[in-house]
């Protein structure tokens, strides 16, 4: 690249310079000014410059996206034709005017809802301040990771913190159990009138204590990291375990379940005891929702990109829609018992597995929940003219 004393000797020796010659020098210099062209041009950073006077000379293509200006109407034009916020051009003006720097300094333009820095540095000339240079950075995302960086610490501790209390609290609950055992003993031992209502008020104390070693118990679950034992399993066979177990359970609530079984599913990677739990979680709100009998209906199918797909669909009361967007928060329940941890933990299971789980629902006609599992070695698919209607799943 030409440096400014070599464009110097050429203006002294223009007039005695062979056209060829200065041809050669003339298609070098609009290269190298074609380069900088598009080294401005691809800038992430908005750029402008200004002469003396505050008049645009310069302005390049990130700068118009933030500002929403046009080029061709830019140039010539004051500094104040670019519309910034009063807060902004305040900073701008008192800049220009007394030729000061402003570094990195965040701001924020109200059209766009961004967060910027700003910087402005005076454009020099042989020392003379011939303009300014405004340069302002987008750092939106930033400012995002940066919070959800810090909300993740903060998650982290107190998750910590929470295990830790969680932890202490189970220990004395351990402790009141075992000398409630022990008074009962004592009680059995002596004839007393009242020993019928000391039984009742201590099988009330008993059911409180199993109550809260249950919400100790799911809480430090759902906080504390899964050591997952992976292993190749069988969608099909998992689930048929599962509702083995359940089959008096759901026959006593005079449910009739259907299983929907596709042959020759692909294996995934799982941890059996694990996804048996989430399952299990799922089908059990089914079952409360299914309160005074109804259908259930537990189907297997593989995805159209391969994975494995389960549905278990009930046709229950339904959810609410106000309330779809809070099911998998913590110590949420419509219920007047239980933790409000079951789908926290059913989400937190199918997530560490590399799942994904979907709900959909409506008042009064059902609910189904749909569950993906990444397989182990996905086959070759051909191309065919029918693909398959996944949504077909969760309708009803």
């Amino acid at each position: 690249m030409q440096d400014s004393g070599f464009i110097q000797k050429v203006f002294k020796k223009f007039d005695k310079l062979d056209p060829g010659k200065i041809k050669k020098i003339m298609i070098e210099l609009s290269t190298e000014k074609e380069l900088y062209r598009l080294v401005f041009e691809s800038m992430i950073e908005g750029v402008i410059v200004t002469d003396r006077d505050n008049k645009i000379i310069l302005i390049n293509r990130a700068m118009e996206e933030f500002l929403a200006i046009p080029k061709e109407r830019a140039y010539s034009q004051q500094l104040e034709y670019c519309n910034f916020d009063p807060e902004v051009k305040g900073l701008l003006d008192d800049a220009t005017e007394k030729n000061e720097r402003i570094i990195d300094r965040e701001i924020h333009l109200g059209r766009t809802n961004k967060a910027f820095t700003l910087t402005v540095l005076p454009l020099l000339h042989n020392d003379e301040n011939v303009g300014n240079i405004i340069i302002l950075v987008d750092i939106t995302e930033k400012k995002e990771r940066e919070i959800q960086l810090r909300q993740a610490e903060s998650l982290a501790a107190l998750t910590t913190l929470s295990a830790g209390v969680a932890h202490e609290i189970k220990n004395p609950l351990a402790s009141i159990d075992i000398h409630i055992q022990l008074l009962r003993k004592e009680i059995a031992k002596r004839k007393c009138e009242n020993i019928k209502n000391m039984e009742n008020l201590l099988v009330i104390v008993k059911e409180e204590i199993d109550r809260l070693n249950s919400i100790v118990q799911d809480f430090l679950f759902a906080v504390r990291p899964m050591n997952m034992n992976l292993s190749r399993e069988s969608i099909n066979e998992i689930i048929k375990e599962m509702m083995d177990f359940l089959k008096y359970e759901l026959q006593e609530a005079d449910i009739s379940v259907m299983l929907e079984f596709e042959e020759g599913l692909p294996e995934v990677s799982v941890d059996p005891k694990y996804l048996k739990q989430a399952l299990l979680n799922v089908v059990k709100n089914s079952i409360e929702a299914l309160d005074g009998g109804g259908r259930l209906n537990v189907k297997t199918e593989e995805a159209s990109d391969g994975d494995v797909l389960i549905h278990i669909i009930d046709n229950g009361k339904g959810i609410p829609e106000n309330i779809m967007g809070k099911i998998f928060e913590p110590y949420f329940t419509t219920r007047n018992f239980g933790t409000g941890l079951g789908l926290v933990i059913v989400y937190k299971i199918i997530k560490e597995l590399g799942g994904d789980i979907k709900v959909s629902s409506k008042e009064n006609e059902g609910t189904a929940f749909s569950i993906k599992l990444p397989v182990l070695e996905k086959k070759k698919r051909l191309l065919t003219y029918e693909e398959k209607d996944e949504s077909k799943a969760v309708s009803r």
